[in-house]
């Protein structure tokens, strides 16, 4: 009989929200040559996702093993509701901006085929697993 270590076999991902003298080089870094259409379409995915989001002030968030997300600053839950997979939930500002970068990552990569996005996007989901509404994203993204 094995013995796994789940800590050795799934190591801690752990996330740092970007300081505000690092934010300008923040996009470029997390999307590449594609960060502005990547900005964009990640403001534009919770546009369509929730009602609850008019815009405002974003925090970026890098995790330890390369991937990243943004997320407003809000601090209600927002109702998100998307159609095509049947979802209506509410859920933090923080788990909603996972969502939209999720749906903006791959929006993006369907368009540039871009490797190193496509690498960014799975460690993103890698992350998911830890976050306390894990159940609510991956019902929202299902």
């Amino acid at each position: 009989m094995s013995n796994i270590n789940i800590e050795t076999e799934y190591p801690l991902i752990t996330v740092q929200r970007v300081e505000d003298e690092k934010r300008m080089d923040f996009l470029p870094n997390a999307f590449g040559e594609h960060y502005l259409r990547g900005e964009r379409l990640v403001f534009s995915w919770l546009r369509e996702l929730t009602d609850d989001y008019q815009g405002g002030y974003w925090h970026y968030y890098r995790l330890s093993n390369g991937a990243f997300y943004m997320a407003p600053d809000i601090a209600s839950k927002l109702r998100l509701v998307w159609a095509n997979n049947f979802f209506d939930g509410e859920m933090s500002a923080d788990a909603a901006g996972i969502v939209a970068t999720l749906y903006g990552l791959n929006h993006l990569i369907s368009i540039t085929h871009d490797e190193m996005l496509i690498d960014r996007y799975h460690g993103l989901r890698e992350y998911v697993d830890q976050h306390p509404e894990a159940r609510l994203i991956w019902r929202a993204i299902d």
